[in-house]
Protein backbone atom coordinates (compact mmCIF):
# COMPACT_ATOMS: atom_id res chain seq x y z
CA UNK A 1 0.00 0.00 0.00
CA UNK A 2 1.39 3.40 -0.96
CA UNK A 3 1.21 5.93 1.86
CA UNK A 4 2.90 8.78 -0.02
CA UNK A 5 0.59 11.72 -0.44
CA UNK A 6 1.00 15.36 -1.21
CA UNK A 7 0.57 18.24 1.17
CA UNK A 8 -2.12 19.44 -1.21
CA UNK A 9 -4.18 16.41 -0.16
CA UNK A 10 -3.66 17.43 3.46
CA UNK A 11 -4.72 20.97 2.60
CA UNK A 12 -7.92 19.63 1.04
CA UNK A 13 -8.80 18.17 4.45
CA UNK A 14 -8.81 21.68 5.85
CA UNK A 15 -11.72 22.51 3.56
CA UNK A 16 -10.28 25.90 2.64
CA UNK A 17 -7.67 27.50 0.42
CA UNK A 18 -6.55 29.67 3.33
CA UNK A 19 -6.12 27.47 6.37
CA UNK A 20 -5.39 28.33 9.93
CA UNK A 21 -2.01 27.11 11.13
CA UNK A 22 -1.68 27.02 14.90
CA UNK A 23 1.86 27.08 16.23
CA UNK A 24 2.01 25.15 19.49
CA UNK A 25 5.78 25.50 20.03
CA UNK A 26 6.62 29.16 19.26
CA UNK A 27 8.27 28.60 15.89
CA UNK A 28 9.39 31.60 13.84
CA UNK A 29 6.92 33.37 11.53
CA UNK A 30 9.11 32.26 8.61
CA UNK A 31 8.66 28.63 9.64
CA UNK A 32 4.87 29.02 9.72
CA UNK A 33 4.90 30.68 6.29
CA UNK A 34 7.05 27.86 4.93
CA UNK A 35 4.52 25.33 6.22
CA UNK A 36 1.64 27.29 4.66
CA UNK A 37 3.48 27.29 1.35
CA UNK A 38 4.06 23.56 1.54
CA UNK A 39 0.40 22.92 2.31
CA UNK A 40 -0.63 25.06 -0.65
CA UNK A 41 1.84 23.29 -2.95
CA UNK A 42 2.70 19.73 -3.75
CA UNK A 43 5.19 18.76 -1.04
CA UNK A 44 5.41 15.14 0.03
CA UNK A 45 3.22 14.22 2.99
CA UNK A 46 2.93 10.97 4.91
CA UNK A 47 0.17 10.06 7.33
CA UNK A 48 1.21 8.81 10.75
CA UNK A 49 -0.17 5.28 10.61
CA UNK A 50 -0.43 5.06 14.40
CA UNK A 51 -2.22 8.39 14.91
CA UNK A 52 -5.20 9.42 12.80
CA UNK A 53 -5.09 12.99 11.46
CA UNK A 54 -1.34 13.36 12.10
CA UNK A 55 0.98 13.98 9.15
CA UNK A 56 4.64 14.49 8.27
CA UNK A 57 5.07 17.21 5.62
CA UNK A 58 8.46 17.28 3.91
CA UNK A 59 9.98 20.63 3.10
CA UNK A 60 13.25 21.34 1.34
CA UNK A 61 15.32 21.22 4.52
CA UNK A 62 12.83 20.25 7.25
CA UNK A 63 10.05 17.83 8.10
CA UNK A 64 6.94 19.31 9.76
CA UNK A 65 4.80 17.13 12.06
CA UNK A 66 1.22 18.40 12.05
CA UNK A 67 -2.24 17.51 13.25
CA UNK A 68 -5.19 18.30 10.98
CA UNK A 69 -8.42 18.72 12.93
CA UNK A 70 -11.30 16.72 11.43
CA UNK A 71 -13.68 19.15 13.15
CA UNK A 72 -12.58 22.55 11.84
CA UNK A 73 -9.75 21.73 9.42
CA UNK A 74 -7.16 23.73 11.33
CA UNK A 75 -3.54 22.61 11.12
CA UNK A 76 -1.52 22.44 14.33
CA UNK A 77 2.26 22.48 14.00
CA UNK A 78 3.59 20.12 16.67
CA UNK A 79 7.23 19.59 15.74
CA UNK A 80 9.86 20.23 13.12
CA UNK A 81 13.18 18.53 12.47
CA UNK A 82 15.88 18.67 9.78
CA UNK A 83 15.65 16.31 6.81
CA UNK A 84 19.41 15.84 6.93
CA UNK A 85 21.77 15.72 9.85
CA UNK A 86 24.04 18.65 10.56
CA UNK A 87 24.08 21.97 12.34
CA UNK A 88 23.46 23.95 9.14
CA UNK A 89 20.22 22.10 8.34
CA UNK A 90 19.03 22.33 11.93
CA UNK A 91 19.66 26.08 12.06
CA UNK A 92 17.43 26.59 8.99
CA UNK A 93 14.56 24.60 10.55
CA UNK A 94 13.93 26.88 13.53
Amino acid sequence: MNYEHTACAVAEMTGENSFEVRDLRNHSPETIETLRGLLAGSADARPDLKRPHFWEIEGETCVFYVYVSPVDGSVELLAIWPRTQGADAQARCH
